[in-house]
């Protein structure tokens, strides 16, 4: 495609989308939205709350919930901790980053894949990839060559997960192909190649993005579908933004890589996709995913403007994050949050503070229903991945803001 009509392409869809006005008065306001101090504030939380110095580790548990010092402590989710870890090594804090990194390795087993929990036979490669990026993060953190390897090492059981009809299996060694894992070994190929310059890496990275656009693509959005059996190619078709964020990310880093003009449009079409779509909007505009899967999406804004250049985004993303601020963080708890349709507090709050009754309870897209949190108490019941997501989420806001 001519170089001159691809640019056009480019301003066109940069310039003009529209993000629905939202018909809500966004009050009351914390403060002023400073994305910088709001993710300091939420690591704080998600340190504080959720890491536990007896067992050196990230507990799943609120310990307001427990009554005794004894009960308080379950090991969270290998991709629970990934997110986790990945806010803490973005901190720069290189005393928990050490700390995060030898958690980490308490999940990893005989075969080098990091287990949903320690001593589990489980292992899914999605949470895989999620760890070599905080292993690639906390190389260039620290410089300390182990982790590094250990990522090389992921890279290598990733891509040995491809399969006989192409795409990368979800669960190891199992039927499901799915978009994330597929998608997110892309992003993992393309994270890694700046460090050994393997053109491979690159190859492997087209081909999970071409397999995606040809076998799990609606062709009435450009959205991925959520996976497909390979043996009976059944297809589920439920859609997640983390996908479309994740190659948004991807394409951006070929883009680094390789000055191709193609790959900024590929990564541009998907995000007008994600700011225009009912799909992933709110009757009140702002994006439906749930709390804990939506800090890729806002990942994938924040390459695609620091990589691509495509800073009419910005403000309309800045918009997104503040929506968040305002609404989903908890009144008594700085720093804590959780979604909003998920909380009966924070919901009751949304509808006295806009008027806006449209959204029920339980209606993220991806959320486990308004119980899914339960209550400590008179308390909601803090969440370490959703905290650990909003983290993210505001660190992304602030790399371009």
């Amino acid at each position: 495609m001519n170089i001159i009509i691809i640019s056009l392409i480019l301003c066109l869809l940069n310039c003009s989308y529209t993000l629905s006005a939202p018909s809500i008065t966004l009050f009351p306001k914390r403060d002023t939205f400073d994305p910088t101090s709001a993710f300091n504030s939420a690591i704080n939380a998600t340190w504080s709350v959720f890491w536990n110095d007896q067992y050196q580790a990230f507990s799943e548990n609120d310990p307001a919930c427990s009554m005794t010092s004894t009960n308080n402590f379950t090991y969270t989710s290998v991709w629970n901790l990934a997110v986790a870890g990945k806010v803490i090594v973005e901190s720069g804090d290189i005393f928990k980053t050490i700390n995060v990194i030898n958690n980490l390795y308490q999940y990893q087993n005989s075969q080098g894949w990091f287990a949903t929990v320690p001593n589990s036979s489980e292992s899914f490669v999605d949470d895989n990839c999620q760890v070599l990026w905080v292993f690639i993060e906390a190389y260039k953190l620290t410089s300390n060559a182990k982790y590094l390897s250990t990522a090389n090492q992921l890279m290598q059981l990733i891509q040995q997960q491809w399969s006989n009809i192409g795409g990368v299996i979800w669960k190891v060694d199992s039927n499901y192909i799915a978009s994330i894992s597929t998608v997110e070994a892309a992003l993992s190929a393309v994270k890694i190649y700046q460090y050994n310059q393997d053109d491979t890496l690159l190859t492997f990275a087209n081909s999970c993005l071409g397999w995606l656009d040809e076998h799990l693509t609606d062709p009435a959005d450009g959205f991925y579908y959520d996976g497909i059996d390979k043996n009976t190619w059944q297809v589920n078709k439920g859609k997640l933004t983390y996908t479309i964020g994740v190659a948004m990310s991807t394409y951006s880093y070929l883009y680094k890589y390789t000055n191709d003009l193609h790959y900024v449009l590929y990564a541009v079409k998907k995000a007008y996709g994600t700011l225009n779509s009912n799909v992933f909007l709110r009757s009140n505009g702002y994006w439906n995913n749930d709390l804990k899967y939506i800090h890729l999406l806002f990942a994938g804004f924040a390459d695609v403007i620091t990589m691509c250049g495509q800073k009419g985004y910005i403000a309309n993303v800045v918009k997104q994050g503040e929506f968040i601020y305002n609404y989903d963080q908890l009144p008594n708890s700085l720093g804590s949050y959780l979604d909003f349709t998920n909380s009966q507090p924070l919901y009751n709050r949304y509808v006295q503070s806009t008027g806006d009754s449209s959204i029920t309870m339980g209606s993220s897209n991806g959320g486990g229903g308004a119980s899914e949190n339960g209550y400590c108490g008179n308390q909601p019941k803090r969440s370490l991945l959703d905290n650990a997501s909003t983290a993210q989420i505001f660190y992304q806001i602030s790399r371009f803001y």
